[in-house]
């Protein structure tokens, strides 16, 4: 999360961070939230009235999967795009050709859901034309072994 907005929440007197906080339980009825329970560490559980509750799980990229995949990363794990990695690359690709990342896993993405959905849009047009080119690249290979044993 940005400073900037850790202040802004840390300044409001209507909010109450809880870190390391597990909820245990919500209350309400008919799809309304009225009461929520929670425990920190191996504490007691806390029971409070409470109408909204937003939870931040975390913004560390959850990528150890792609280890040894060749994917590029940046220093803290999130996926490297476009010229980031490679100045070839489209701006959603990522270091290996055909294949692409959106979203918070992105280095340098703005982190909204707006955005993501932008970018996935985005990413369907590019797909297409990098399949027609990798055909292209495959057939004219393809031409080339062949022609060299006639």
């Amino acid at each position: 999360m940005s400073r900037y907005l850790i202040d802004r929440i840390a300044g409001l007197t209507n909010v109450e961070v809880l870190t390391q906080t597990k909820v245990t339980g919500l209350e309400g009825r008919d799809g309304v939230l009225e009461a929520i329970r929670w425990r920190q560490g191996s504490g007691e559980e806390v029971r409070r009235p409470i109408q909204h509750l937003f939870l931040f799980i975390g913004a560390d990229p959850n990528t150890d999967w792609l280890s040894g995949s060749g994917v590029a990363l940046d220093a803290k794990g999130f996926v490297l795009t476009g010229g980031d990695c490679n100045e070839t690359r489209n701006p959603l690709e990522t270091s290996r050709r055909g294949i692409f990342a959106i979203g918070d896993v992105r280095s340098g993405s703005i982190k909204r859901v707006a955005a993501a959905v932008g970018e996935g849009a985005q990413v369907v047009a590019t797909l297409h034309a990098t399949l027609v080119s990798m055909e292209s690249d495959r057939v004219n290979s393809l031409r080339s072994v062949t022609d060299g044993q006639a």
